[in-house]
């Protein structure tokens, strides 16, 4: 180049490397862009944090707290994603199963045997488990300048638990007492034989066995003021023990002057009039005059089955009741209040067939059953009183 033309050259060069413009210098984002540089291009926004797990509940875990969206750089593109929530922790299984009541045990054949396992109370129901709050929703990015954030997910709610069932108790065996005024005294004893049963108390049979008792060829009359006063008519269907005998008490022992039942009338307290088959079995004799044999004393009924009851033939107002526990106290059918009769059997002012009764024994337990429809018909009630302690 000519040198009078370098000046000029040069003072050109010059100019145009003072004037072209610079490279842009881009931020990169760690957890969100820097700044750019004036004029130059924005930064990418940081990824927002993701939120941890929840924890399972042990018995309900609480659900975890969701991670905090990025925060988006100045002029960067949208902000990172709101964290995702925790999972809601499992809430606990529904609550223990209620308790299963324990059945009595039923009585030992031996009459002496009145060890009864009490039921078990009905057990509550398990609570229900509680369920897990569910998890915090993310905070959603905060934008950058053109861009928006997204929202966090929200947390599944825990699983509620389920309820646990409860068993209710059966019925168990109660306290039982005899009235004082029965307490039996000396012991005396004679024998008689029913070869066609038809009994003070109204049980009947047939050859010297009775229905509706504990053992059906172990039966006892009680001494008793006439046939028409029975003033120990409460004591019917009340069983005594004899040594190892079960006996049912069926029939009165009237001691008035037209009866002349004179082992009955000196030992009124502690006499009885046992069947041929029941002195055999308790291993005593029908002789009064023997003072030092096995005493006699009330037991509760080892019996089978259910309560019965009978419509008397020719009255529809008057029952009996009959393989029961405990003798009967009182008897009350659709309103009216029984009487019992010197016969037995309980008596009301109206018919009572179909009618629903309240049966009381001497301890003071209730059942409720259904009279009969048809008269001198053997009906079973399907209800029978809790066994004794």
């Amino acid at each position: 180049m000519p040198r009078n033309l370098l000046g000029p050259f040069l003072f050109a060069v010059f100019l145009m490397v003072a004037c072209a413009p610079v490279p842009p210098n881009h931020g990169t984002g760690a957890s969100g862009g820097q700044t750019s540089a004036s004029g130059g291009s924005v930064g990418a926004g940081g990824t927002g944090g993701t939120s941890g797990s929840g924890s399972a509940g042990a018995s309900g875990g609480a659900a975890g707290s969701s991670g905090s969206g990025g925060t988006a750089m100045t002029g960067g593109s949208g902000g990172g994603s709101g964290g995702s929530s925790g999972e809601g922790g499992t809430g606990n299984v529904g609550g223990g199963s209620g308790g299963s009541s324990r059945t009595g045990d039923a009585a030992a054949d031996a009459p002496s045997s009145r060890d009864v396992s009490a039921s078990g109370s009905g057990g509550l129901a398990g609570g229900g488990g509680t369920s897990l709050t569910g998890g915090k929703s993310g905070s959603g990015g905060t934008s950058a300048v053109g861009g928006s954030g997204s929202g966090g997910k929200t947390g599944s709610g825990g699983v509620i638990g389920s309820g646990g069932n409860s068993t209710g108790g059966s019925t168990g065996p109660t306290a039982c007492s005899f009235p004082s005024s029965w307490a039996p005294g000396s012991p005396t004893y004679t024998t008689y034989s029913l070869p066609n049963p038809a009994t003070a108390c109204g049980y009947t049979g047939s050859n010297n066995s009775i229905t509706n008792i504990a053992v059906s060829a172990n039966y006892a009359a009680i001494p008793g003021q006439s046939p028409s006063t029975f003033d120990t008519s409460s004591r019917c269907g009340a069983c005594v023990q004899i040594g190892n005998a079960v006996i049912t008490i069926v029939d009165e022992c009237p001691y008035d002057a037209a009866s002349n039942n004179q082992p009955c009338a000196n030992n009124p307290k502690g006499h009885l009039d046992l069947s041929t088959t029941g002195a055999g079995a308790a291993g005593v004799k029908g002789d009064p005059a023997l003072k030092n044999q096995t005493a006699w004393k009330f037991i509760p009924c080892p019996i089978n089955g259910n309560v019965v009851v009978r419509l008397k033939n020719g009255n529809s107002n008057e029952m009996y009741i009959e393989n029961m526990i405990l003798p009967i106290q009182s008897v009350t059918c659709a309103g009216q209040t029984g009487s019992r009769t010197s016969y037995g059997a309980w008596h009301f002012g109206a018919n009572i067939p179909g009618a629903s009764c309240d049966v009381t024994d001497v301890a003071g337990r209730t059942i409720t059953v259904t009279a009969g429809s048809s008269q001198g018909q053997n009906v079973d009630t399907g209800k029978q009183f809790p066994k004794c302690q």
